[in-house]
Protein backbone atom coordinates (compact mmCIF):
# COMPACT_ATOMS: atom_id res chain seq x y z
CA UNK A 1 0.00 0.00 0.00
CA UNK A 2 2.85 2.36 0.89
CA UNK A 3 4.58 1.43 -2.37
CA UNK A 4 1.46 2.31 -4.37
CA UNK A 5 1.11 5.64 -2.56
CA UNK A 6 4.78 6.40 -3.16
CA UNK A 7 4.41 5.66 -6.86
CA UNK A 8 1.39 7.96 -7.07
CA UNK A 9 3.30 10.72 -5.32
CA UNK A 10 6.28 10.21 -7.63
CA UNK A 11 4.10 10.34 -10.73
CA UNK A 12 2.37 13.46 -9.43
CA UNK A 13 5.72 15.14 -8.74
CA UNK A 14 6.99 14.13 -12.19
CA UNK A 15 3.87 15.56 -13.82
CA UNK A 16 4.31 18.87 -11.97
CA UNK A 17 7.96 19.10 -13.05
CA UNK A 18 7.09 18.34 -16.70
CA UNK A 19 4.29 20.90 -16.62
CA UNK A 20 6.58 23.58 -15.11
CA UNK A 21 9.34 22.92 -17.66
CA UNK A 22 6.88 22.95 -20.56
CA UNK A 23 5.25 26.14 -19.34
CA UNK A 24 8.63 27.83 -18.85
CA UNK A 25 9.82 26.81 -22.31
CA UNK A 26 6.65 28.11 -23.89
CA UNK A 27 6.73 31.41 -22.01
CA UNK A 28 10.45 32.11 -22.24
CA UNK A 29 12.65 29.51 -23.95
CA UNK A 30 15.67 31.79 -24.26
CA UNK A 31 15.73 32.37 -20.51
CA UNK A 32 15.52 28.64 -19.82
CA UNK A 33 18.23 27.80 -22.33
CA UNK A 34 20.43 30.49 -20.83
CA UNK A 35 19.83 29.10 -17.33
CA UNK A 36 20.92 25.61 -18.36
CA UNK A 37 23.57 26.87 -20.80
CA UNK A 38 21.82 25.30 -23.79
CA UNK A 39 22.27 26.55 -27.35
CA UNK A 40 19.65 29.04 -28.45
CA UNK A 41 17.76 28.35 -31.66
CA UNK A 42 17.56 31.42 -33.87
CA UNK A 43 16.52 29.59 -37.05
CA UNK A 44 18.52 31.08 -39.92
CA UNK A 45 19.72 33.91 -37.68
CA UNK A 46 23.08 33.14 -36.10
CA UNK A 47 23.72 34.53 -32.66
CA UNK A 48 27.27 35.75 -32.18
CA UNK A 49 27.72 34.78 -28.54
CA UNK A 50 30.74 36.93 -27.87
CA UNK A 51 30.80 40.71 -28.07
CA UNK A 52 31.26 41.97 -31.58
CA UNK A 53 31.40 45.11 -33.65
CA UNK A 54 30.15 45.80 -37.21
CA UNK A 55 33.76 46.21 -38.32
CA UNK A 56 34.76 42.67 -37.26
CA UNK A 57 35.24 40.40 -40.34
CA UNK A 58 32.95 37.36 -40.43
CA UNK A 59 33.45 33.92 -41.97
CA UNK A 60 30.51 33.93 -44.36
CA UNK A 61 29.72 31.96 -47.54
CA UNK A 62 29.46 35.22 -49.49
CA UNK A 63 31.77 38.13 -48.84
CA UNK A 64 30.24 41.34 -47.45
CA UNK A 65 31.81 43.25 -50.35
CA UNK A 66 30.02 41.05 -52.90
CA UNK A 67 26.72 41.47 -51.08
CA UNK A 68 27.14 45.23 -50.87
CA UNK A 69 27.82 45.38 -54.60
CA UNK A 70 24.64 43.44 -55.32
CA UNK A 71 22.63 45.70 -53.02
CA UNK A 72 24.12 48.80 -54.62
CA UNK A 73 23.25 47.47 -58.08
CA UNK A 74 19.61 46.93 -57.10
CA UNK A 75 19.35 50.37 -55.51
CA UNK A 76 20.88 52.03 -58.57
CA UNK A 77 18.24 50.39 -60.77
CA UNK A 78 15.52 51.63 -58.43
CA UNK A 79 17.04 55.12 -58.44
CA UNK A 80 16.68 55.18 -62.22
CA UNK A 81 13.03 54.16 -61.89
CA UNK A 82 12.39 56.87 -59.27
CA UNK A 83 14.44 59.94 -60.28
CA UNK A 84 14.45 63.10 -58.11
CA UNK A 85 11.40 65.32 -58.71
CA UNK A 86 11.90 68.50 -56.66
CA UNK A 87 9.06 71.00 -56.66
CA UNK A 88 8.45 74.49 -55.35
CA UNK A 89 4.68 74.47 -54.94
CA UNK A 90 1.78 72.02 -54.72
CA UNK A 91 0.27 73.63 -57.83
CA UNK A 92 3.04 72.15 -59.99
CA UNK A 93 2.42 68.57 -58.88
CA UNK A 94 0.11 66.11 -60.65
CA UNK A 95 -3.59 66.75 -60.10
CA UNK A 96 -6.14 63.96 -60.52
CA UNK A 97 -8.90 66.53 -61.07
CA UNK A 98 -7.13 68.21 -63.99
CA UNK A 99 -5.68 65.00 -65.49
CA UNK A 100 -7.72 63.20 -68.15
CA UNK A 101 -8.50 59.54 -68.86
CA UNK A 102 -9.79 58.70 -72.36
CA UNK A 103 -11.04 55.28 -73.48
CA UNK A 104 -9.43 54.42 -76.83
CA UNK A 105 -11.80 52.95 -79.45
CA UNK A 106 -14.93 53.24 -77.25
CA UNK A 107 -17.93 51.03 -78.05
CA UNK A 108 -21.45 50.58 -76.76
CA UNK A 109 -20.65 46.99 -75.82
CA UNK A 110 -17.28 45.33 -75.35
CA UNK A 111 -16.54 41.61 -75.58
CA UNK A 112 -15.26 39.23 -72.92
CA UNK A 113 -11.55 38.62 -73.47
CA UNK A 114 -10.92 41.95 -75.20
CA UNK A 115 -8.32 44.48 -74.10
CA UNK A 116 -9.65 47.89 -73.11
CA UNK A 117 -7.04 50.66 -73.40
CA UNK A 118 -7.27 54.01 -71.64
CA UNK A 119 -4.92 56.93 -72.28
CA UNK A 120 -4.12 59.01 -69.19
CA UNK A 121 -2.67 62.51 -69.61
CA UNK A 122 -1.23 63.93 -66.40
CA UNK A 123 -1.68 67.64 -65.67
CA UNK A 124 -0.76 69.80 -62.70
CA UNK A 125 -3.16 71.84 -60.53
CA UNK A 126 -2.91 74.75 -62.99
CA UNK A 127 -3.97 72.53 -65.90
CA UNK A 128 -0.53 72.36 -67.51
CA UNK A 129 0.64 69.10 -69.15
CA UNK A 130 3.28 67.23 -67.16
CA UNK A 131 6.51 66.61 -69.06
CA UNK A 132 7.66 63.56 -67.07
CA UNK A 133 6.18 60.40 -65.57
CA UNK A 134 6.61 58.59 -62.28
CA UNK A 135 3.09 59.08 -60.90
CA UNK A 136 1.76 56.22 -58.76
CA UNK A 137 -1.45 55.10 -60.49
CA UNK A 138 -3.66 52.22 -59.34
CA UNK A 139 -5.99 50.76 -61.97
CA UNK A 140 -8.92 48.53 -60.98
CA UNK A 141 -12.07 47.14 -62.62
CA UNK A 142 -14.93 45.65 -60.63
CA UNK A 143 -18.52 44.41 -60.63
CA UNK A 144 -19.65 44.46 -56.98
CA UNK A 145 -22.91 42.62 -57.72
CA UNK A 146 -20.91 39.72 -59.18
CA UNK A 147 -18.22 39.94 -56.48
CA UNK A 148 -15.71 40.29 -59.30
CA UNK A 149 -12.61 42.42 -59.69
CA UNK A 150 -9.25 42.69 -61.45
CA UNK A 151 -6.24 44.97 -61.77
CA UNK A 152 -5.17 46.86 -64.85
CA UNK A 153 -1.70 47.16 -66.36
CA UNK A 154 -0.13 50.65 -66.28
CA UNK A 155 2.53 51.61 -68.85
CA UNK A 156 4.48 54.80 -68.11
CA UNK A 157 5.83 56.58 -71.21
CA UNK A 158 7.87 58.94 -68.98
CA UNK A 159 6.46 62.02 -70.69
CA UNK A 160 3.33 62.63 -68.64
CA UNK A 161 1.18 60.09 -70.51
CA UNK A 162 0.22 56.57 -69.42
CA UNK A 163 -1.54 53.64 -71.07
CA UNK A 164 -3.85 51.67 -68.77
CA UNK A 165 -4.89 48.27 -70.19
CA UNK A 166 -7.73 46.17 -68.78
CA UNK A 167 -8.44 42.55 -69.77
CA UNK A 168 -12.23 42.12 -69.77
CA UNK A 169 -12.53 38.81 -67.94
CA UNK A 170 -16.30 38.64 -67.35
CA UNK A 171 -19.60 39.86 -68.83
CA UNK A 172 -21.92 42.38 -67.25
CA UNK A 173 -21.69 45.95 -66.06
CA UNK A 174 -18.10 46.81 -65.18
CA UNK A 175 -16.87 49.86 -63.27
CA UNK A 176 -13.42 51.25 -64.09
CA UNK A 177 -11.20 53.11 -61.66
CA UNK A 178 -7.83 54.83 -62.06
CA UNK A 179 -6.62 56.36 -58.81
CA UNK A 180 -3.76 58.81 -58.45
CA UNK A 181 -2.27 57.38 -55.26
CA UNK A 182 0.70 59.78 -55.17
CA UNK A 183 2.08 62.27 -57.70
CA UNK A 184 5.59 61.64 -58.98
CA UNK A 185 6.87 64.39 -56.69
CA UNK A 186 5.49 62.52 -53.66
CA UNK A 187 6.91 59.19 -54.83
CA UNK A 188 10.33 60.81 -55.23
CA UNK A 189 10.13 62.41 -51.78
CA UNK A 190 9.21 59.09 -50.13
CA UNK A 191 12.04 57.27 -51.89
CA UNK A 192 14.55 59.92 -50.83
CA UNK A 193 13.31 59.88 -47.22
CA UNK A 194 13.37 56.08 -47.10
CA UNK A 195 17.08 56.03 -47.93
CA UNK A 196 18.02 58.73 -45.46
CA UNK A 197 18.66 56.68 -42.32
CA UNK A 198 17.54 54.11 -39.77
CA UNK A 199 17.11 56.45 -36.81
CA UNK A 200 13.37 57.03 -37.15
CA UNK A 201 12.62 54.07 -34.87
CA UNK A 202 14.24 53.53 -31.46
CA UNK A 203 14.74 49.90 -30.34
CA UNK A 204 15.24 48.68 -26.79
CA UNK A 205 16.25 45.10 -25.99
CA UNK A 206 15.50 43.32 -22.72
CA UNK A 207 18.12 40.90 -21.39
CA UNK A 208 17.21 38.55 -18.55
CA UNK A 209 19.93 37.38 -16.17
CA UNK A 210 18.69 35.43 -13.20
CA UNK A 211 16.04 37.50 -11.48
CA UNK A 212 17.21 40.80 -12.95
CA UNK A 213 16.37 42.49 -16.23
CA UNK A 214 18.60 44.84 -18.20
CA UNK A 215 17.51 47.09 -21.06
CA UNK A 216 19.98 48.30 -23.69
CA UNK A 217 19.86 50.17 -26.97
CA UNK A 218 19.48 48.13 -30.18
CA UNK A 219 19.52 49.09 -33.85
CA UNK A 220 20.42 48.03 -37.37
CA UNK A 221 23.33 50.48 -37.13
CA UNK A 222 24.88 51.44 -33.78
CA UNK A 223 27.54 54.11 -33.65
CA UNK A 224 29.02 52.90 -30.41
CA UNK A 225 32.49 51.97 -29.17
CA UNK A 226 31.15 49.64 -26.47
CA UNK A 227 30.78 45.87 -26.79
CA UNK A 228 27.90 44.79 -29.00
CA UNK A 229 25.83 41.65 -29.45
CA UNK A 230 25.41 40.85 -33.12
CA UNK A 231 22.42 38.87 -34.41
CA UNK A 232 23.39 37.87 -37.93
CA UNK A 233 21.40 36.48 -40.83
CA UNK A 234 24.09 34.48 -42.62
CA UNK A 235 21.94 34.03 -45.73
CA UNK A 236 21.21 37.71 -46.39
CA UNK A 237 24.14 39.04 -44.36
CA UNK A 238 21.85 41.40 -42.50
CA UNK A 239 22.76 42.08 -38.89
CA UNK A 240 20.95 43.55 -35.90
CA UNK A 241 22.92 44.88 -32.94
CA UNK A 242 22.33 45.46 -29.25
CA UNK A 243 24.65 47.00 -26.68
CA UNK A 244 25.93 44.06 -24.61
CA UNK A 245 25.08 44.35 -20.91
CA UNK A 246 28.02 43.70 -18.54
CA UNK A 247 28.32 40.06 -17.47
CA UNK A 248 25.21 39.03 -19.42
CA UNK A 249 25.37 36.68 -22.45
CA UNK A 250 23.99 37.78 -25.80
CA UNK A 251 21.61 34.79 -25.72
CA UNK A 252 19.79 36.38 -22.78
CA UNK A 253 17.94 38.74 -25.15
CA UNK A 254 14.29 37.85 -24.60
CA UNK A 255 12.20 40.83 -25.64
CA UNK A 256 12.32 43.75 -28.04
CA UNK A 257 10.25 46.91 -28.08
CA UNK A 258 10.33 50.03 -30.20
CA UNK A 259 8.89 53.48 -30.52
CA UNK A 260 8.94 56.16 -33.18
CA UNK A 261 11.27 59.10 -32.90
CA UNK A 262 9.82 62.51 -33.69
CA UNK A 263 11.85 63.00 -36.84
CA UNK A 264 10.85 63.41 -40.49
CA UNK A 265 12.93 63.56 -43.65
CA UNK A 266 10.12 65.31 -45.52
CA UNK A 267 9.88 69.07 -45.81
CA UNK A 268 6.70 70.86 -44.74
CA UNK A 269 5.82 71.30 -48.40
CA UNK A 270 6.39 67.61 -49.15
CA UNK A 271 4.23 66.56 -46.20
CA UNK A 272 1.28 68.41 -47.75
CA UNK A 273 1.34 65.84 -50.57
CA UNK A 274 0.37 63.13 -48.08
CA UNK A 275 -2.67 64.77 -46.58
CA UNK A 276 -5.68 62.49 -46.90
CA UNK A 277 -7.37 64.69 -49.51
CA UNK A 278 -4.37 64.28 -51.84
CA UNK A 279 -4.15 60.47 -51.65
CA UNK A 280 -6.02 57.99 -53.89
CA UNK A 281 -7.97 60.57 -55.91
CA UNK A 282 -10.08 59.28 -58.82
CA UNK A 283 -9.07 60.27 -62.38
CA UNK A 284 -11.75 58.43 -64.42
CA UNK A 285 -14.64 60.75 -63.58
CA UNK A 286 -18.25 59.85 -64.48
CA UNK A 287 -17.52 57.91 -67.70
CA UNK A 288 -16.27 54.90 -65.78
CA UNK A 289 -18.95 52.26 -66.47
CA UNK A 290 -18.90 49.95 -69.51
CA UNK A 291 -21.01 47.02 -70.69
CA UNK A 292 -19.32 43.70 -71.48
CA UNK A 293 -20.99 40.85 -73.41
CA UNK A 294 -20.00 37.30 -74.25
CA UNK A 295 -19.54 37.75 -78.00
CA UNK A 296 -17.77 34.44 -78.69
CA UNK A 297 -19.90 31.34 -78.08
CA UNK A 298 -17.00 28.92 -78.61
CA UNK A 299 -15.78 26.95 -75.63
CA UNK A 300 -12.84 28.51 -73.82
CA UNK A 301 -9.51 26.77 -74.47
CA UNK A 302 -8.37 24.32 -71.82
CA UNK A 303 -5.58 25.74 -69.64
CA UNK A 304 -2.81 23.69 -68.11
CA UNK A 305 -2.92 23.03 -64.39
CA UNK A 306 -1.27 25.67 -62.21
CA UNK A 307 2.08 24.66 -60.75
CA UNK A 308 5.00 26.25 -58.97
CA UNK A 309 7.44 28.24 -61.08
CA UNK A 310 4.97 29.33 -63.75
CA UNK A 311 5.42 32.84 -65.15
CA UNK A 312 2.41 35.02 -64.36
CA UNK A 313 0.72 37.21 -66.92
CA UNK A 314 -0.13 40.87 -66.25
CA UNK A 315 -2.71 40.97 -64.83
CA UNK A 316 -2.24 37.52 -63.34
CA UNK A 317 -5.96 36.84 -63.01
CA UNK A 318 -9.22 38.09 -61.56
CA UNK A 319 -11.66 37.51 -58.72
CA UNK A 320 -15.05 36.02 -59.63
CA UNK A 321 -17.69 35.33 -56.97
CA UNK A 322 -15.02 35.98 -54.35
CA UNK A 323 -12.79 33.23 -55.78
CA UNK A 324 -9.42 33.76 -57.47
CA UNK A 325 -9.17 32.71 -61.13
CA UNK A 326 -5.65 32.74 -62.65
CA UNK A 327 -5.32 34.07 -66.20
CA UNK A 328 -2.71 31.65 -67.55
CA UNK A 329 -3.51 28.33 -65.84
CA UNK A 330 -6.29 26.30 -64.27
CA UNK A 331 -6.59 26.26 -60.48
CA UNK A 332 -8.60 23.45 -58.92
CA UNK A 333 -10.92 24.40 -56.03
CA UNK A 334 -9.13 24.25 -52.70
CA UNK A 335 -10.82 23.05 -49.51
CA UNK A 336 -9.19 25.16 -46.84
CA UNK A 337 -9.76 22.76 -43.95
CA UNK A 338 -8.28 19.82 -45.84
CA UNK A 339 -5.34 21.96 -46.93
CA UNK A 340 -4.59 23.17 -43.39
CA UNK A 341 -5.07 19.87 -41.57
CA UNK A 342 -1.83 18.66 -39.99
CA UNK A 343 0.28 21.41 -41.55
CA UNK A 344 2.89 23.81 -40.27
CA UNK A 345 1.98 27.36 -41.22
CA UNK A 346 4.63 30.07 -41.50
CA UNK A 347 3.62 33.71 -41.83
CA UNK A 348 6.13 36.51 -42.02
CA UNK A 349 5.37 40.20 -42.09
CA UNK A 350 4.24 43.23 -40.15
CA UNK A 351 1.07 43.96 -38.17
CA UNK A 352 -1.11 42.89 -41.11
CA UNK A 353 -0.38 39.26 -40.12
CA UNK A 354 -3.24 39.73 -37.67
CA UNK A 355 -5.67 39.90 -40.61
CA UNK A 356 -4.49 36.49 -41.83
CA UNK A 357 -4.98 34.89 -38.41
CA UNK A 358 -8.43 36.42 -38.02
CA UNK A 359 -9.32 35.24 -41.53
CA UNK A 360 -8.28 31.67 -40.69
CA UNK A 361 -10.35 31.78 -37.53
CA UNK A 362 -13.43 33.09 -39.35
CA UNK A 363 -13.18 30.43 -42.08
CA UNK A 364 -12.18 27.46 -39.92
CA UNK A 365 -14.82 27.73 -37.21
CA UNK A 366 -13.39 24.75 -35.32
CA UNK A 367 -10.52 26.95 -34.10
CA UNK A 368 -10.33 28.74 -30.77
CA UNK A 369 -8.33 31.86 -30.01
CA UNK A 370 -6.48 32.43 -26.74
CA UNK A 371 -4.70 35.66 -25.84
CA UNK A 372 -1.62 34.59 -23.91
CA UNK A 373 -0.34 38.03 -23.00
CA UNK A 374 -0.22 41.63 -24.13
CA UNK A 375 2.80 43.78 -23.47
CA UNK A 376 3.16 47.26 -24.91
CA UNK A 377 3.06 46.94 -28.69
CA UNK A 378 3.14 43.14 -28.91
CA UNK A 379 0.27 40.73 -28.47
CA UNK A 380 0.66 36.96 -28.39
CA UNK A 381 -2.21 34.74 -29.50
CA UNK A 382 -2.76 31.01 -29.68
CA UNK A 383 -5.17 29.46 -32.17
CA UNK A 384 -6.03 25.86 -31.38
CA UNK A 385 -8.08 23.58 -33.61
CA UNK A 386 -10.71 21.33 -32.04
CA UNK A 387 -11.90 17.83 -32.87
CA UNK A 388 -10.12 16.46 -35.95
CA UNK A 389 -8.04 19.65 -36.25
CA UNK A 390 -6.91 19.65 -32.62
CA UNK A 391 -3.42 18.44 -33.56
CA UNK A 392 -2.66 21.81 -35.08
CA UNK A 393 -1.86 24.81 -32.89
CA UNK A 394 -1.54 28.20 -34.51
CA UNK A 395 0.76 30.54 -32.68
CA UNK A 396 1.42 34.12 -33.64
CA UNK A 397 3.12 37.22 -32.36
CA UNK A 398 1.53 40.30 -33.84
CA UNK A 399 4.04 43.13 -34.05
CA UNK A 400 2.47 46.52 -34.59
CA UNK A 401 4.19 48.81 -37.07
CA UNK A 402 7.79 47.70 -36.75
CA UNK A 403 10.32 47.36 -39.56
CA UNK A 404 11.13 43.81 -38.50
CA UNK A 405 8.58 41.14 -37.67
CA UNK A 406 8.59 37.73 -36.01
CA UNK A 407 7.80 34.37 -37.52
CA UNK A 408 4.31 33.05 -37.04
CA UNK A 409 4.34 29.32 -36.44
CA UNK A 410 1.92 26.45 -36.22
CA UNK A 411 2.80 23.76 -33.71
CA UNK A 412 1.70 20.13 -33.52
CA UNK A 413 0.29 18.07 -30.68
CA UNK A 414 0.45 20.04 -27.45
CA UNK A 415 2.18 22.90 -25.72
CA UNK A 416 4.70 20.50 -24.22
CA UNK A 417 6.24 20.06 -27.69
CA UNK A 418 6.40 23.75 -28.51
CA UNK A 419 9.62 25.67 -28.63
CA UNK A 420 9.53 29.41 -29.03
CA UNK A 421 12.85 30.83 -30.21
CA UNK A 422 13.25 34.54 -30.65
CA UNK A 423 13.47 34.84 -34.43
CA UNK A 424 14.32 38.11 -36.14
CA UNK A 425 13.44 38.24 -39.83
Amino acid sequence: MKTLASRKSLWMLLFIVIFWVSFTVFRNPVKLRTMFKLPVSFNRWNLIMGPSCPAVPLNLPVSPKETELRIREVLEKLDKQIPPRPFTHLNYTTSATHSTATILNPRDTHCVGDLLDILVEARDHLGNRKGYGGDFLRARMSSPALKAGASGKVTDFNNGTYLVSFTLFWEGTVSLSILLMHPSEGVSALWRARKQGYDRIIFSGQFVSGASQVHTECALVLNSSVELCQYLDAQDQEAFYCVKPPNVPCAALTYMQSKNKDVSYLSQQERSLFERSNIAVEIMGKSNVISVSKCNTDAAPVKEKCKLGMVSAIPSGHVWKNAWTPASCSLAPIKMKDCLRGKFIYLMGDSTIRQWMEYFKSKVNSMSQYKLFKALSETMFLFQGRKKYRRCLFFTIVVKHKPRALFTKCYYHSLEQCSLPLVLV
